[in-house]
């Protein structure tokens, strides 16, 4: 692959060649999966549409050639948490090219359809970058629909909820409802006879990795960062999160896309509200840390974490570093890349630290759930000592 510097001056174009070249090599496919990772080289310092188009074009190359378990979660990601139409219709093509798709796929679809609807928009997957005609053109409403019915049987779960989307819409949406719809339910019908030939059920694809305590990074390297928190108060990394465990998102305020940190800052209130439940408000600490130091200064921090019911005290902060952020971004193999000094692509992304500042379990892509991590937290908390 190419060094750091030629990847970020690479034309679009040669980046699309790139990936076709790649699609092209069944010894080379692999490296589709680390070109759709947010903070690899060649989005350095682009400009978010610019990133829209090549990670789009990835995923497209992942519909022609297949998408490996590995792959899957990237797609997933897109589907659960994308805005933009053009990737939307990529991931929703994509899907169907997964190598063994599940019934838990399909809440997945529902949710993308569920929040696209109002941005479609017509895309075209004729060549790189080019704009939909009447000949060429599809959207995302359509791939999802076409997905759903790809899905067959394994989409029965979301009847009711395709159904009431259907009781929610007009026109030409509604005919391609009842198409999806019937193919939906013919499928189930046939299936009463034996399981789909080709697929099964299984939990939803995991988004947590887990260190045991001998396995997990001292975090000598970050300990000195200094913080402001949402007070203006500094505090360093150690005295923060050395001592109890930690739980930790990472978010910024001028984020657009309400699926990502708005919503992770919301859900980081109700796992400390599930703390409060448990007796341990005072026994595992909470930090949203931003992306955007530069930008989110204490009173903004305060703001945002307010209007999203965030408890703010001694042990649960808003944090900004005050210097050291590319150590801090190295320590957590963040999943964020910049133009400049703003945030141009990033995941969702939170982590459990242990009593030593150390990672202890991580989240990664798709949301997670808050009762889980809190138990996973709990988990942490009573965990012997390494």
């Amino acid at each position: 692959m190419l060094d750091i510097t030629a990847a970020s001056a690479q034309s679009e174009p040669e980046f699309a060649a790139l990936v076709d070249a790649i699609a092209a090599d069944p010894d080379r496919r692999a490296q589709l999966i680390e070109l759709l990772r947010e903070d690899h080289p060649f989005y350095r310092q682009r400009a978010s549409t610019a990133i829209v188009r090549m990670r789009g074009w990835v995923l497209f190359a992942l519909a022609r050639t297949g998408v490996p378990d590995a792959a899957l979660i990237f797609v997933l990601e897109e589907l659960e948490t994308g805005v933009d139409a053009y990737l939307v219709a990529a991931a929703a093509r994509a899907l169907r090219a997964c190598h063994h798709p599940t019934d838990t796929l399909a809440p997945f679809v529902m949710r993308a359809l569920t929040n696209i609807r109002y941005r479609d928009e017509p895309v075209s997957f004729e060549s790189y970058g080019e704009y939909a005609t009447s000949s060429t053109g599809t959207s995302p409403v359509r791939e999802l629909l076409a997905t759903l019915t790809w899905l067959g049987p394994l989409a029965r779960g979301i009847v009711p909820e395709l159904e009431s989307l259907r009781a929610q819409v007009r026109g030409k949406l509604r005919i391609d409802i009842d198409r999806a719809l019937q193919a939906i339910r013919s499928a189930d019908r046939a299936a009463e006879a034996g399981p789909h030939p080709c697929c099964g059920s299984s939990n939803e694809p995991a988004s947590t990795n887990s260190w045991a305590p001998d396995a997990r990074r001292d975090c000598g390297p970050v300990e000195s960062i200094v913080f402001e928190d949402h007070d203006g108060q500094p505090i360093t990394f150690g005295q923060f999160f050395r001592g109890q465990p930690s739980i930790v998102a990472f978010f910024y305020t001028r984020c657009d896309n309400p699926m990502k940190c708005s919503l992770t800052v919301a859900k980081l209130a109700r796992v400390q509200k599930l703390l409060e439940a448990h007796g341990l408000t005072d026994q595992m600490r909470t930090a949203a840390i931003t992306y955007d130091p530069a930008f989110d200064i204490p009173e903004r921090l305060r703001i945002y974490g307010q209007d999203r019911g965030v408890r703010l005290d001694a042990n649960h902060r808003m944090l900004r570093a005050v210097d050291r952020n590319d150590v801090l971004d190295g320590y957590f193999e963040l999943g964020v890349n910049f133009i400049k000094s703003l945030v141009n692509r990033h995941r969702i992304e939170a982590y459990i630290l242990d009593a030593k500042g150390r990672i202890a379990v991580s989240f990664e892509r798709i949301h997670w759930d808050e009762q889980q991590i809190v138990r996973r937290a709990i988990e942490v908390l009573y965990e012997k000592e390494s």
